[in-house]
């Protein structure tokens, strides 16, 4: 048994338990900034400001915004109850590979797992039935076209227990990549909507991707509403049928995909969505 899927059982083992739990998963280009920012390799950081605000949509405005986001996405991880990682010798590894290093050294006595058992698609025996007749919050910006394959889920993973019995509650989180920040603060995003959280109804477990928020907004979850959450990423679109480019080359998805697979909804789709790395997500 590979360590991907015995770390899926713990995740499944993990939720079986019904206790409060957080698990994240390392960042990208947002840890890049964090550990050249924590080392003092200024230039370093200004050479990644351009994909933190393009890709992952953190426009700060100053010093003193930059170095308050970086302390608010270290923290998040300092509160993790489990944390996934990549493969040292993989491609993800290999490109923000130093972000993952800062995380390692500040979290010594936090569990690490490896980041593929975030996907349970890729397993038999999956951590999904552990979700079975929970009310899930998924915080994603594709709300409204996961809300139409709602309905198609049993056909998208056919012979699968797959969101069995779930009750689901959808919300957007703030989506300023690609320029859409409106020229504001990320703070200035961020804020109403962790506060519009308060007003969710009961849930059990969050399932999150939002870009470089996703982690604030996690943390949020878990430590200001005492709730259990998932910081799955990009991913998370797969799980209920949305494909996007970065996964036309990924045999092991590819075989997954049916004719009840889709695209994301134009409504879902920002201005200038294909700067981002080629428009990966739609």
């Amino acid at each position: 048994m590979s360590k991907a899927q015995k770390d899926n059982l713990y995740i499944k083992s993990v939720i079986e338990k019904n206790k409060l739990f957080f698990i994240g998963r390392i960042a990208g280009c947002e840890l890049k900034v964090a550990y050249h920012l924590l080392r003092g390799d200024f230039m370093d950081v200004v050479d990644e400001l351009m994909e933190l605000e393009n890709n992952a949509g953190i426009k700060t405005k100053d010093n003193t915004s930059l170095k308050k986001y970086v302390e608010k996405l270290v923290e998040s991880y300092e509160n993790c109850t489990t944390i996934a990682e990549w493969d040292t010798d993989g491609k993800v590894f290999a490109h923000t590979g130093v972000g993952q290093k800062l995380i390692t050294s500040r979290t010594p006595n936090i569990p690490k797992i490896n980041a593929l058992a975030l996907e349970p698609y890729y397993f038999k025996d999956s951590w999904m039935p552990a979700l079975k007749g929970k009310k899930i919050l998924v915080v994603h910006p594709f709300s409204k076209t996961f809300l139409k394959q709602l309905p198609n889920l049993k056909k998208i993973f056919p012979n699968r227990m797959w969101f069995e019995d779930c009750e689901f509650q959808f919300v957007q989180p703030p989506l300023t990549l690609a320029g859409n920040h409106e020229d504001k603060d990320w703070q200035e995003h961020l804020t109403p909507f962790l506060e519009s959280l308060r007003e969710v109804k009961e849930f059990d477990v969050a399932l999150v991707a939002a870009g470089g928020y996703g982690m604030l907004v996690s943390n949020f979850i878990f430590k200001e509403l005492g709730k259990s959450v998932m910081y799955i990423g990009g991913a998370l679109q797969l799980f209920f049928g949305v494909i996007g480019k970065r996964w036309f080359d990924n045999k092991d998805i590819l075989k997954l995909v049916n004719d009840d697979w889709i695209r994301p909804d134009k409504e879902d789709k920002p201005s200038n969505f294909t700067k981002v790395e080629k428009g990966c997500y739609w």
